[in-house]
């Protein structure tokens, strides 16, 4: 295994020979990695797949990933990590997913200083209450991410009253609700958290209503 990280050219060309570690997977695996992959074409995330990838092996599990860039001339490595769903555990705790990742911060300053990023302290949440509607509502957040607009929202899938709560934590502005009901409306449902009115607006002008409220 961890010849798969050896940088040396013999490694390397001793390697090309070797099996690929996708080729053991188990059908689980196979079924949480497709589901990774649907949703970052969902949110239109460029990727290529390394099936020779190697991240830390005695604690990340299952989709480890690089994060790079072609602004940085030869120092493209932003970020790396992998699926880390045993650390709360042994460290005590409850046996959560997680996920965890090394930074490397000046590089992420310099990418931020250069696309001129400037993130709003105050949140948007979306509230999303099952499968469809997350799948409906990725692509809306990565727009209005792209768009200079702060958005947070809960992992957990949890019931809608858990998640207003989760928002009011964060200090939301507004909390964005999607449900079964509004999919087939084709209108979200926004939540003034400062006045607690809502109104009704249209799922594919949601990027336009909140990026003109910033402006």
């Amino acid at each position: 295994m961890r010849a798969f990280d050896c940088k040396n050219e013999g490694c390397k060309t001793l390697m090309e020979k070797a099996p690929i570690l996708p080729d053991s997977w188990c059908q689980e695996c196979i079924t949480h990695f497709d589901a990774v992959k649907r949703e970052l074409k969902l949110l239109k995330i460029g990727y290529v797949e390394n099936p020779r990838i190697v991240r830390g092996l005695d604690y990340y599990m299952r989709t480890a990933f690089e994060f790079t860039t072609d602004k940085l001339g030869a120092q493209n490595a932003v970020a790396a990590g992998g699926r880390y769903d045993g650390l709360v555990k042994a460290l005590g705790g409850p046996d959560v997913a997680g996920v965890g990742c090394a930074l490397g911060i000046e590089r992420l300053i310099l990418l931020l200083k250069q696309h001129g990023a400037e993130a709003k302290t105050s949140p948007v949440f979306f509230a999303m209450l099952g499968d469809a509607a997350r799948e409906a509502a990725l692509p809306v957040m990565q727009r209005l991410r792209e768009g200079g607009v702060r958005v947070e929202w809960d992992y957990s899938s949890r019931s809608l009253k858990a998640q207003m709560r989760r928002a009011d934590k964060k200090g939301a502005r507004a909390v964005v609700i999607l449900g079964d009901q509004e999919l087939a409306n084709g209108e979200a449902q926004i939540k003034d958290m400062q006045t607690g009115e809502q109104r009704s607006v249209r799922i594919d002008e949601l990027p336009r209503h909140f990026v003109r409220m910033d402006d």
